[in-house]
Protein backbone atom coordinates (compact mmCIF):
# COMPACT_ATOMS: atom_id res chain seq x y z
CA UNK A 1 0.00 0.00 0.00
CA UNK A 2 2.82 2.38 0.83
CA UNK A 3 4.49 1.70 -2.52
CA UNK A 4 1.27 2.80 -4.24
CA UNK A 5 1.15 6.00 -2.22
CA UNK A 6 4.78 6.82 -3.00
CA UNK A 7 4.25 6.06 -6.69
CA UNK A 8 1.14 8.25 -6.88
CA UNK A 9 2.99 11.11 -5.17
CA UNK A 10 5.76 10.77 -7.75
CA UNK A 11 3.25 10.91 -10.59
CA UNK A 12 1.43 13.89 -9.13
CA UNK A 13 4.60 15.93 -8.64
CA UNK A 14 5.77 15.09 -12.14
CA UNK A 15 2.40 16.14 -13.60
CA UNK A 16 2.57 19.49 -11.79
CA UNK A 17 6.13 20.00 -13.03
CA UNK A 18 5.09 19.23 -16.61
CA UNK A 19 2.16 21.65 -16.53
CA UNK A 20 4.40 24.33 -15.04
CA UNK A 21 7.01 23.74 -17.71
CA UNK A 22 4.79 23.39 -20.80
CA UNK A 23 1.44 24.88 -19.77
CA UNK A 24 -1.91 23.56 -20.94
CA UNK A 25 -3.47 25.23 -23.96
CA UNK A 26 -6.81 23.44 -23.56
CA UNK A 27 -7.63 25.25 -20.33
CA UNK A 28 -5.58 28.40 -21.11
CA UNK A 29 -2.91 27.75 -18.47
CA UNK A 30 0.31 29.47 -19.46
CA UNK A 31 3.83 28.30 -18.73
CA UNK A 32 5.05 29.57 -15.38
CA UNK A 33 8.65 28.41 -15.41
CA UNK A 34 9.74 31.49 -17.33
CA UNK A 35 8.13 33.68 -14.62
CA UNK A 36 8.93 31.71 -11.45
CA UNK A 37 12.28 29.97 -11.95
CA UNK A 38 12.47 28.86 -8.33
CA UNK A 39 9.19 26.97 -8.64
CA UNK A 40 10.43 24.82 -11.50
CA UNK A 41 13.73 24.09 -9.77
CA UNK A 42 11.97 23.05 -6.56
CA UNK A 43 9.34 20.92 -8.28
CA UNK A 44 11.94 19.30 -10.52
CA UNK A 45 14.14 18.45 -7.54
CA UNK A 46 11.19 17.07 -5.59
CA UNK A 47 10.12 14.92 -8.56
CA UNK A 48 13.63 13.51 -8.86
CA UNK A 49 13.89 12.79 -5.13
CA UNK A 50 10.45 11.21 -5.11
CA UNK A 51 11.42 8.93 -7.99
CA UNK A 52 14.63 8.01 -6.18
CA UNK A 53 12.64 7.25 -3.01
CA UNK A 54 10.25 5.06 -5.01
CA UNK A 55 13.12 3.04 -6.44
CA UNK A 56 14.75 2.63 -3.01
CA UNK A 57 11.43 1.62 -1.47
CA UNK A 58 10.85 -1.07 -4.10
CA UNK A 59 14.39 -2.38 -3.54
CA UNK A 60 13.74 -2.54 0.21
CA UNK A 61 10.50 -4.45 -0.37
CA UNK A 62 12.26 -6.92 -2.67
CA UNK A 63 15.08 -7.43 -0.17
CA UNK A 64 12.62 -7.98 2.64
CA UNK A 65 10.55 -10.44 0.61
CA UNK A 66 13.66 -12.40 -0.34
CA UNK A 67 14.81 -12.47 3.28
CA UNK A 68 11.43 -13.80 4.44
CA UNK A 69 11.43 -16.39 1.63
CA UNK A 70 14.94 -17.56 2.53
CA UNK A 71 14.03 -17.96 6.22
CA UNK A 72 10.93 -20.00 5.45
CA UNK A 73 12.84 -22.69 3.56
Amino acid sequence: MMAGIVASATGASTAVAYVGLKGNSHVQWNKICNVFNGFCHHVGASSFLSLLASICFVLLIMTSAYSIYRRSR
